[in-house]
C-alpha cells in the first residue's frame, strides 16, 4: 500500500509539473507594463493638407498606449480597438487604414525620442509616421501628459500628407 501512495504521488507531482511548465511560445505576461502603458484622450490640431474634409471631430477620442517594450508603446484606439488614428469626414468618424503609431518613449529626458508606423515604413497603403523635430515631443512625469507633434507620410503625395500636434491626456491605468 505505501508503494501504491508514493507512485500515486510522485504521478501527481509530475502532473502538477507539467501543466505549470510555460511554453516557449507563450506571451509575455499581460502584467510587465511600462510606466507610460495607460488609458489617454487626445486632444489638439490635425490638418490633412490633401482633404479638407478630415479633421478632428472632437476631443473625445479614446486610446491607450500598450507596452510592447521597454521604452515603446503602441497607441490603441479604443473605438477602432486595434492601432490607428480616429478622424472624421464630414458626417461621421473614419480613420487612415495602414496607420497607427508606436511611440519609442526616453524616461531619462522625458521625451518621444522616436515614433514609426505599427503596420511598416511605409505601410502597404504607403502611409508612414514621421515625428516633427520642431514639436515639444516631451513627457511631463508629473502628469504623464505626452506632447507629440508629427507626421503623416503617403507614397505619391508631395511633403506631408497631415500633420497633428496633439496631447495626449494621462486618465490612468489600463485594465
Amino acid at each position: 500500500m505505501k508503494k501504491m501512495n508514493k507512485v500515486f504521488l510522485f504521478a501527481m507531482i509530475m502532473a502538477a509539473a507539467v501543466a505549470c511548465k510555460k511554453s516557449k511560445d507563450e506571451p509575455a505576461s499581460p502584467t510587465t507594463r511600462n510606466q507610460w502603458d495607460g488609458r489617454y484622450r487626445m486632444e489638439g490640431t490635425m490638418t490633412d493638407l490633401t482633404n479638407s474634409d478630415f479633421r478632428w471631430k472632437d476631443n473625445t477620442y479614446l486610446y491607450t498606449l500598450q507596452t510592447s517594450g521597454t521604452n515603446t508603446d503602441s497607441l490603441v484606439s479604443a473605438d477602432l480597438g486595434f492601432p490607428g488614428i480616429v478622424i472624421a469626414n464630414i458626417t461621421n468618424a473614419t480613420f487612415y487604414s495602414g496607420f497607427g503609431l508606436v511611440l519609442t518613449l526616453d524616461a531619462a529626458n522625458n521625451k518621444v525620442t522616436g515614433l514609426t508606423n505599427y503596420f511598416g515604413q511605409p505601410s502597404s497603403a504607403g502611409r508612414s509616421a514621421v515625428l516633427d523635430p520642431t514639436g515639444a515631443n516631451s513627457i511631463d512625469p508629473a502628469t504623464k501628459n505626452i506632447k507629440l507633434k508629427f507626421f503623416m507620410d503617403q507614397t505619391g503625395v508631395t511633403g506631408h500628407r497631415a500633420t497633428f500636434d496633439v496631447t495626449l491626456v494621462y486618465l490612468g491605468a489600463r485594465p
